[in-house]
C-alpha cells in the first residue's frame, strides 16, 4: 500500500520511485499511522506491522531438478541436475524404493562449479525402507544420483527439499541398531556421572588419552555390591589326611584319616539332607548353612546346635557346599551336616551319609565343591592347589571335575575332566591356573578338585585347593 495515495503498491510496476517510497515506507510503518502492504506477482499480501516490522516467512521449495518417482531398470541411474544452494541452509533427500540399490547406490554430491563434484556421501538403499538423510550445504551446488540394483523397480520415490532454515537432522529411533547407512552428527561431549555424594564429577582419561574406567566385572566391584546382578564365590578347601595309596581323593574336610576317613565324597540324590549335631555336647552355637534346595536355588539358613543331639534343619537340602559359626564361641567338637541316620555321640555312624564337615577351631567348612544354583550361570576365574603337609618326593595328580545338569530330566550326567596338572612337593608346592577367557558352568552344573597321589606305600599327605567363580544371575 503506497504511503501517501493508500494504493496497493504492485512491485512489477515501475511507477513509484523505490528509494522514496522504501524512506516513506519506513516512516509509516514505524509511526503506527498507516498500515503498509507489499503485493506479490501472485497476490499474496506481506504487512508491514505498527511496530515498522515485515512479517516474513523463510519458505523452503522442492527441488525438482533432484526429485523423481519414475521407477528404475536394473542398473539404471537417474542423476539429478546442478542447484545453487546459496539461499539455502540445508537439504533433505528421502528416498524409497521397492527394491534394493546397488552398493553406495544414493550419491548426495556438492560442487564449487557446477562441473567438479569433489564431495559426496554415499548410501546403500534397502528395498521397502524409507530413508532420509540430511545434509549441509558444503558448497555452491548441489546434486543428487541414484543407482538401482540388478533388479528392475516397481515403485521409486526420491524427493529433495531446500530448507532456509536449519531444521533437526533426521533422527533414529533409540531402540534401531545403527547401521553404516545411517547419517549421524559430529558431537563433541564431556561425559560426567554422579557420585555416591549425589554430585556429577566429569570423567577422565588414563594418560594414554583412553576412558578411564574401572572394570566393574572384576574383583573389589563385584566384592564391594557396585555391580548388580553378580556375586563372587570363593571355594577353598582341603583333604586333611589321606594315605598316598588311597587312589583318587576329593578335597574336603571328610578327607580325613583321623576323622570319617570319608575319601570320596558322596552327592546326594534326593532333598535329604537334613540334619545337623556337634560330636561334642558342648556346643550350642548358631550355625548358618548354604546349599540348594530341591528346585537348586540357593538357600542360606541358619541351625542351633544341641550338643551330640540332631537338629533337623528348616529346609531340607540337595546340596550342601558351605557352612560356618555365625556365633561368639569357637566350637569345641566336629560339626557335621548329613543325611539322617544313626549317631554315635553326635557322629554319623554311617559316615557315607555325611555332606559337610566343619573341623573344631576352623569355624566353617573346607571344601574344594560347588553347585552353580539353577537361576545363575557360574564363570570360574582360576583355580589353586597346594602340596600342604604333603609326603616327599610324591608327584600328585590334581583333576578339574564337573558335571552338568538336565533340567528337563532333572538329572546330573556324567562327570568331565575339564583340567588337570601335576605337583610334587619335592619341587613345585603350589600351583594356580587363571583363564584368560572364564570357564563357563550353567545353572545346577556341580564342580569339584580331586587330588590322586603316585606314591608308593600308604604315607600320609594333606592337599589344599580352591577356586573363584563369579555368579551372574539368569
Amino acid at each position: 500500500m503506497h504511503p501517501e495515495s493508500g494504493e496497493a503498491l504492485d512491485v512489477n510496476s515501475n511507477r513509484y520511485d523505490v528509494t522514496e517510497w522504501r524512506k516513506n515506507l519506513l516512516l509509516q510503518g514505524s509511526s503506527g499511522s498507516a498500515k503498509t502492504q507489499i503485493v506479490g506477482p501472485d497476490g499474496f499480501v506481506t504487512e508491514v506491522n505498527e511496530s515498522g516490522q515485515m512479517h516474513v516467512v523463510q519458505r523452503g521449495c522442492i527441488c525438482p531438478e533432484n526429485s523423481s518417482s519414475t521407477p528404475l531398470e536394473g542398473d539404471a541411474s537417474f542423476t539429478g541436475e546442478a542447484v545453487d544452494t546459496l539461499d539455502y541452509a540445508i537439504i533433505v533427500i528421502s528416498v524409497w524404493a521397492d527394491k534394493v540399490s546397488a552398493d553406495d547406490g544414493l550419491l548426495i554430491e556438492f560442487s564449487t562449479d557446477g562441473t567438479n563434484w569433489d564431495h559426496r556421501d554415499e548410501y546403500t538403499i534397502p528395498a521397502l525402507v524409507g530413508k532420509t538423510f540430511s545434509c549441509q550445504t558444503s558448497a555452491r551446488y548441489f546434486r543428487v544420483k541414484y543407482t538401482n540394483g540388478s533388479e528392475a523397480q516397481g515403485a521409486f520415490r526420491l524427493q529433495t527439499l531446500c530448507k532456509k532454515t536449519y531444521t533437526k537432522p533426521s533422527s533414529h529411533r533409540i531402540q534401531d541398531h545403527i547401521i553404516n547407512n545411517d547419517d549421524a552428527e559430529l558431537v563433541k561431549s564431556v561425559l560426567s556421572a554422579e557420585d555416591p555424594n549425589e554430585m556429577f564429577v566429569n570423567i577422565g582419561a588414563t594418560k594414554s588419552g583412553n576412558l578411564k574406567t574401572t572394570n566393574a566385572e572384576n574383583g573389589l566391584a563385584i566384592a564391594a555390591g557396585d555391580v548388580t546382578d553378580k556375586t563372587f564365590v570363593h571355594k577353598f578347601g582341603q583333604a586333611p589326611e589321606f594315605a598316598t595309596n588311597n587312589g583318587e581323593v576329593t578335597i574336603w574336610d571328610g578327607a580325613d584319616k583321623s576323622g570319617i576317613d570319608e575319601m570320596t565324597y558322596t552327592w546326594s540324590t534326593s532333598v535329604a539332607i537334613d540334619s545337623i549335631s556337634s560330636s561334642n555336647d558342648n556346643d550350642t552355637q548358631e550355625v548358618q548353612i548354604q546349599g540348594l534346595d530341591a528346585d537348586l536355588n540357593l538357600v542360606i539358613q541358619t541351625a542351633t546346635l544341641q550338643g551330640q543331639t540332631r537338629v533337623a534343619l528348616s529346609t531340607p537340602l540337595i546340596r550342601v557346599f558351605r557352612a560356618k559359626n555365625s556365633d561368639t564361641v569357637d566350637f569345641a567338637g566336629y560339626i557335621y551336616v548329613y543325611e539322617n541316620t544313626t549317631l554315635s555321640a553326635g557322629v554319623p555312624v554311617d559316615t557315607s551319609k555325611v555332606r559337610l564337615v566343619i573341623q573344631g577351631a576352623n569355624n566353617q567348612t573346607l571344601m574344594a565343591l560347588y553347585t552353580i544354583p539353577i537361576d545363575k550361570t557360574g564363570y570360574m576365574r582360576d583355580w589353586y592347589a597346594s602340596t600342604a603337609g604333603a609326603s616327599k618326593d610324591s608327584e600328585y595328580i590334581i583333576r578339574l571335575w564337573a558335571r552338568e545338569y538336565d533340567a528337563t530330566a532333572e538329572e546330573w550326567k556324567v562327570w568331565q575332566l575339564k583340567h588337570i596338572t601335576s605337583i610334587s612337593d619335592a619341587a613345585t608346592s603350589y600351583i594356580q591356573h587363571k583363564y584368560e577367557e572364564p570357564q563357563k558352568f550353567t545353572g545346577g552344573v556341580d564342580v569339584m578338585i580331586t587330588v590322586e597321589s603316585t606314591a608308593v606305600g600308604a604315607s600320609d599327605a594333606s592337599i589344599a585347593a580352591g577356586f573363584d567363580i563369579v555368579l551372574i544371575d539368569n
